[in-house]
C-alpha cells in the first residue's frame, strides 16, 4: 500500500510538473527532459509513469475532464434548483486567477500542432461533455417552471461553454478588466437573458 502512494505522489509530482512546463514554454517544443527538469527527476523516471510525452499529455486532457466535466456533473447533482446549477457551473467553469495551470495548459494544447488531430478530438470531447452537462441543467430548468428559453437548448449551452472558454482566456492571460467575479457575471447576464430568467446568480455573487 505505501509503495502504491508513493506511485501516485510521483505520477501526481509529475503532472504537475508537466502542467507548469507547459505553461512556461508552450507544447510544440517541449521534451521530456524539461518535464523531468521541472519534477526534479530523472528523463527514466518521467518515461516509468509516462511511456512519452503524447501520453502526459493526454492524461492533462484527463484531468481536464476530471476537473471540468465530472467534477461539475458530480457537483450539480447535488444541487436541486435549476438556477443554482446554472450559476455553479458558471462558476465552477473559470479559472480562478492567471495561476490555474491547468487552464493555461488547455489553451497552449488548443494550438498544439505536431499531433493536432488527436489533441483537437480530445479538446472537442471535453467542449461537448461540458455542453451536456449544461443541457441536462437547462432541461431541468424548463421542467421546473423556471426557463422559458426561445433558442435551440444546444445552442444556448454550446453558447455558455464557448463564453467560459472566451472569459478563461481573458483570465488566465492577465486581462485586469476581467476578473473571474466579473467574468461570471457576464455570463449569468446571458443566462438569464437567455433563459427568461433574472434569478441566476453564482455561488460568489
Amino acid at each position: 500500500m505505501a509503495r502504491r502512494k508513493d506511485q501516485e505522489r510521483a505520477r501526481r509530482m509529475i503532472l504537475d510538473a508537466a502542467l507548469t512546463a507547459v505553461s512556461d514554454r508552450g507544447v510544440g517544443k517541449l521534451k521530456i527532459r524539461e518535464v523531468a527538469e521541472f519534477a526534479g527527476v530523472s528523463p527514466a523516471t518521467v518515461h516509468y509513469y509516462f511511456d512519452d510525452l503524447d501520453n502526459l499529455l493526454r492524461e492533462v486532457h484527463r484531468e481536464a475532464s476530471d476537473r471540468f466535466f465530472g467534477g461539475r456533473l458530480a457537483m450539480v447533482a447535488t444541487i436541486p434548483d435549476a438556477r443554482a446549477k446554472i450559476g455553479a457551473l458558471i462558476w465552477a467553469g473559470l479559472p480562478a486567477s492567471d495561476s490555474d495551470l491547468l487552464v493555461v495548459a488547455l489553451y497552449r494544447l488548443a494550438g498544439y500542432r505536431s499531433v493536432a488531430a488527436e489533441h483537437g478530438d480530445l479538446i472537442t470531447a471535453l467542449f461537448e461533455q461540458q455542453v451536456a452537462v449544461y443541457l441536462s441543467a437547462l432541461e431541468v430548468g424548463i421542467a421546473q417552471g423556471h426557463f422559458t428559453i426561445d433558442a435551440p437548448l444546444l445552442d444556448v449551452a454550446a453558447n455558455l461553454v464557448a463564453l467560459e472558454d472566451a472569459y478563461g482566456l481573458h483570465i488566465v492571460s492577465r486581462n485586469r478588466s476581467i476578473t473571474k467575479a466579473r467574468a461570471a457575471e457576464l455570463i449569468c447576464a446571458y443566462a438569464r437573458t437567455a433563459t427568461h430568467c433574472p434569478d441566476i446568480t453564482t455561488p460568489e455573487g
